[in-house]
């Protein structure tokens, strides 16, 4: 029992032994609810729209691939390396319209000529990282028609008629 005057009367002394216990009870409710909310958080997280990759800007309609980023047409082609048909060495061309200007000797040639110089690599416009490259109809075309990164999926396109 409690001295008269101490903190402590008669009916404090029975709750004593309870207040502990309300304690752990509280701090377990709130770590259940607490784990029902990062649950709950976690199973809603990809159903909400967010400003993450899942934008999808394709090169054009009919591609089939899962590309996030993308542009269409010869003016807007990656950067790509060429080799100087003088002295072997890479040119980098980094637009289409640029002039194709050796950095190592004399040689210089127009951008119209690009199909009749060597193909090394197309780099990516946004992480420049090399792009895989290919053609879809060689015997109509002699440069490539696509390029797809596969590091950030940028993918470009030549526009051109099926006729």
């Amino acid at each position: 029992m409690g001295r008269p005057g101490s903190a402590l009367t008669t009916g404090d002394e029975l709750f004593i032994g309870i207040r502990p216990q309300r304690q752990i009870v509280t701090g377990v409710l709130q770590a259940v609810v607490s784990g029902i909310k990062r649950v709950g958080e976690r199973l809603a997280a990809p159903f909400r729209r967010g400003d993450g990759p899942n934008k999808f800007r394709l090169s054009s309609m009919d591609t089939a691939t899962t590309t996030i980023d993308g542009s269409v047409g010869w003016r807007n082609r990656p950067p790509a390396l060429l080799t100087c048909p003088r002295c072997g060495d890479e040119i980098y061309q980094a637009n289409a319209r640029d002039e194709i200007d050796c950095p190592h000797c004399v040689e210089m040639v127009d951008p119209e000529e690009f199909a009749d110089l060597e193909l090394l690599a197309m780099e990516c416009p946004v992480c420049r990282n090399r792009m895989r490259h290919g053609q879809r109809h060689p015997e109509r075309f002699d440069f490539p028609e696509w390029a797809t990164c596969d590091s950030c999926r940028y993918h470009w396109e030549f526009k051109h008629s099926y006729d």
